[in-house]
């Protein structure tokens, strides 16, 4: 799945874009190109001489950037003295999801108050995963020389192995949003038995992979012959005269982000999207159950989080979740309305519609009128309204998930909520009427089509398993759009403003999830349990990001480029570094 590039003999610019962006990435790449224009491309400067040696604010490379500029209300990334230049000879670059400018280390707003050493462990688990990728290996094997605990030395350490970059919006804004999230722990059972009746999925055994990049032309819209090899399956140009061949209808599915894959199923002789969360709450999905759970709202939530665990009724046994496979629908929550009345949760920065329609498996005084009884629920306030801007609104005191609000309806639905029957993991069946329930909950998301499937790990002390792999750090590491930022690479966030707690430090890039979109845009991870639930549903504030890459690190975004109508070069890449298992590109 080696992604092809087009090889350019001018490097300063990029590639396509939507058209939407297309404008400001005409006018950030042509301000590139004017820097480096009749000169041909220079190599990577790896000099270990002091800044002031090396650069000076007149050089090309500091034009480009003071011409691109800061937002407005934003410090000038560029320092004004010559001894403050980049050091790294970097240029600027741009994808069709972000623009990228080298600034140098002394420009991080809180670079030299941040106690680094507490970040050492998470760069050096990043490390077990790329330490064998190209220009990851040399600096992940000089970190095995430095002591954990030297906050100076692993200062220098990356100031000179790292070249930094702000990561900007493709309008040129440098701000973002900053949200959290943390790994849930349930009360559930192996088996089905009240008040344990809601069923935590594993991998469903009936799902198909397809590689998006693979469809013919007008395969969306019209049904194209295919085949099935394993649980791939494969585009024909013809219907095959050996083996069996299917009719394939994508309809307008969409691939996931990162492998650029569909999810499917075999539907007697075609072969169509994958269960979306009601069918499979119905029991269609040939899913194995790993435990039933008494919370339906914790249940969603660690769908959100990704990662959750589960402790048994001896109170001692815990079945540790993590993130598996998602059935290739787009995270799409019911967004609450300005005029949703009832109780509101933070989930990620977002509000969402929480709907009545569960049963609770609490007393029986309760009625529609009371607190709701997921733990989830339980004291939440109405948050004040979100700044049309983005920037962050009041947070709500409630504990939650990463970032909605899920608020009550009017209505209850006890027939939207299902659970397979005992002894099955497919067969449906009705809501679960407990003796001592009363028939009042939530179905947090029954409008949300997308659904995760987990697997089961040891339990350790460690933080969950990200996206990367390895184990999350409480309060160094951090969810992102891995098309923008690369999985394992370390960020630094100044998120200083608004009422969530200010973060200003070094984290590591281990995660990701379906509600962390865009460029300018991360999810703090807080640790495991109510306390970490609690900072979590608070965090939504302003935020500006920079990306530490390796220096000589092959950027795939400066390396691929479409002209158009003759004009500059515009970003055509959709990940910073194209990478097999980390971020695919959309190119073969």
């Amino acid at each position: 799945m080696a992604t092809r590039t087009k090889r350019l003999s001018i490097t300063c610019g990029d590639a396509r874009a939507p058209a939407r962006p297309r404008a400001a990435l005409a006018m950030f790449v042509a301000v590139a190109l004017a820097g480096c224009a009749g000169t041909p491309p220079a190599p990577v400067a790896r000099d270990d001489r002091p800044a002031s040696m090396t650069s000076s604010p007149n050089d090309d490379d500091a034009r480009m950037v003071s011409t691109i500029g800061p937002e407005p209300g934003i410090a000038n990334p560029m320092p004004a003295s010559p001894s403050a230049s980049i050091v790294d000879k970097a240029t600027p670059f741009a994808t069709k999801n972000a623009l990228y400018t080298p600034v140098p280390f002394s420009s991080l707003p809180g670079w030299g108050a941040d106690n680094v050493a507490e970040s050492w462990d998470a760069f050096r688990r990043s490390c077990g995963v790329l330490g064998g990728k190209p220009a990851w290996a040399a600096p992940c094997a000089a970190s095995r020389n430095i002591a954990a605990t030297n906050s100076a030395a692993i200062r220098r350490f990356f100031e000179d192995n790292f070249t930094v970059y702000q990561i900007r919006n493709v309008d040129k804004s440098a701000r973002g949003v900053l949200t959290g999230y943390y790994e849930p722990i349930l009360k559930g059972s192996r088996e089905r038995r009240p008040p344990f009746v809601y069923p935590v999925y594993g991998v469903p055994t009936d799902m198909l992979f397809l590689d998006a990049r693979r469809l013919p032309p007008g395969a969306r819209g019209t049904p194209v012959p295919a085949r099935i090899e394993g649980r791939n399956v494969v585009p024909l140009s013809t219907v095959s005269m050996s083996g069996k061949t299917y009719t394939l209808r994508v309809g307008d599915t969409m691939p996931d982000i990162r492998d650029k894959k569909l999810r499917l199923r075999r539907d007697g002789a075609d072969i169509v999207p994958y269960y979306s969360r009601a069918e499979i709450e119905r029991g269609l999905s040939k899913a194995p159950v790993l435990a039933y759970v008494e919370d339906p709202a914790m249940l969603y939530s660690m769908q959100l989080q990704g990662a959750g665990k589960i402790v048994l009724p001896d109170g001692k046994t815990v079945i540790r979740l993590a993130y598996a496979e998602q059935n290739g629908f787009a995270f799409n929550p019911p967004i609450a309305s300005a005029g949703t009345k009832g109780r509101k949760i933070l989930v990620r920065g977002v509000e969402i519609d929480l709907e009545e329609g569960t049963v609770s498996t609490q007393n029986t005084q309760n009625n529609a009128d009371e607190a709701p009884q997921s733990s989830l629920l339980r004291g939440a306030q109405d948050p004040a309204p979100a700044a049309s801007n983005g920037d962050a609104g009041s947070a709500p005191e409630s504990p939650l998930l990463r970032g909605f609000n899920l608020a009550k309806s009017a209505a209850a639905h006890p027939s939207r909520v299902s659970a397979p029957s005992a002894g099955s993991s497919a067969a449906p069946a009705p809501a679960p009427s407990l003796a001592g329930a009363a028939p009042i909950g939530y179905t947090f998301a029954a409008s949300d089509p997308s659904y995760v499937f987990f697997r089961t790990i040891p339990d350790s002390p460690a933080g969950p398993i990200g996206a990367l792999g390895v184990p999350l750090s409480a309060g160094r590491s951090a969810a992102i759009d891995p098309r923008t930022t690369p999985l394992g690479a370390p960020v630094f966030i100044n998120a200083s403003e608004g009422s969530g707690g200010s973060v200003t430090r070094l984290l590591m890039a281990q995660d990701a999830g379906g509600a962390i979109r865009g460029a300018v845009r991360a999810d703090y991870f807080f640790g495991t349990g109510p306390q970490a639930q609690q900072q979590a549903s608070r965090m939504k504030q302003p935020a500006q990001m920079w990306v530490l890459l390796p220096k000589g690190l092959r950027i795939s975004a400066k390396e691929t480029g479409v002209r158009v109508r003759g004009g500059p070069m515009m970003p055509s890449a959709d990940c910073v570094v194209s990478d097999p298992e980390l971020c695919v590109d959309d190119t073969q």
